[in-house]
């Protein structure tokens, strides 16, 4: 569900921004296909960051021992 719920944070957001940039420019054809592939692309940085940063369990018990 977490990751679900990055994904439409991440895909309102990248919207938001990219309607905000364009309109910056000039408000010319606004390209969602643009904001989607950023939220796919900040969607699989935090799930690899998610991946990378959790803690082995195997490590919990070693601490856990020693202790």
């Amino acid at each position: 569900m977490r990751y679900i719920a990055t994904f439409f944070w991440a895909f309102l957001l990248t919207q938001m921004v990219n309607f905000i940039l364009n309109s910056l420019n000039g408000g010319g054809q606004l390209y969602v296909g643009i904001g989607v592939l950023l939220a796919v692309l900040i969607s699989l940085t935090v799930f690899i960051l998610d991946i990378m940063l959790k803690p082995d369990k195997n490590y919990r018990e070693v601490i856990e021992d020693e202790q």
